[in-house]
């Protein structure tokens, strides 16, 4: 749904296509791990369920950017 793209305080999340030779498959999220400060805000706000689309495991301490 693009739901965790749009939040992420980094700018670490796009949303590419998952066959990268069909423009209309289905989106999925894909981090930059340079950018991301794993805060988690992402993973808390995926309405995906039982499971979220998308983890993240938190840094010893946070970047900056």
């Amino acid at each position: 749904c693009g739901n965790c793209a749009r939040h992420c305080p980094a700018g670490a999340i796009l949303m590419l296509p998952s066959q990268p030779d069909d423009e209309d498959s289905p989106r999925i999220p894909m981090v930059n791990t340079e950018r991301c400060i794993g805060c988690g805000a992402c993973e808390n706000l995926c309405p995906a369920r039982p499971f979220s689309a998308i983890y993240v495991e938190g840094h010893m301490r946070h970047k900056i950017i």
